[in-house]
């Protein structure tokens, strides 16, 4: 079963994938008051997706991070507030893959497991 598609297209399986949602609050009407209670004025809800990889061999990571070069991109996932799957508009964070090893039989580099924070535009 493919877990997460970008733009429609399965990627690689996670090992690992965390499911989060955050408040945005706006800064001049969120605080506290004389009292210490607190009052919120917030703009919106927004959710986060954040997965880990296996390594992989250089055409899956390549394939991989060229999905994910867009400025914004559609992310399909399983959330679990809503109890299906979801399409959400995202952007992703830094990307950083460290090197593994080179395969001598292959004739090419395996990259060590990438790590993506995949945040709701």
């Amino acid at each position: 079963m493919d877990i997460l598609k970008i733009n429609g297209q399965a990627i690689q399986n996670p090992v690992a994938l965390q499911w989060e949602e955050s408040d945005l609050d706006s800064s001049e009407g969120t605080g506290r008051n004389q009292l210490g209670d607190m009052f919120r004025d917030r703009i919106t809800i927004k959710r986060k997706v954040s997965v880990s990889f296996p390594p992989m061999r250089d055409t899956q990571m390549s394939s991989l991070l060229e999905a994910i070069s867009p400025m914004f991109f559609e992310l399909e996932y399983p959330d679990p507030k809503l109890g299906r799957r979801h399409t959400m508009t995202v952007y992703v964070s830094d990307r950083s893959v460290p090197v593994y090893m080179f395969d001598k039989t292959m004739n090419q580099w395996i990259w060590q497991g990438m790590s993506i924070d995949f945040i709701e535009k």
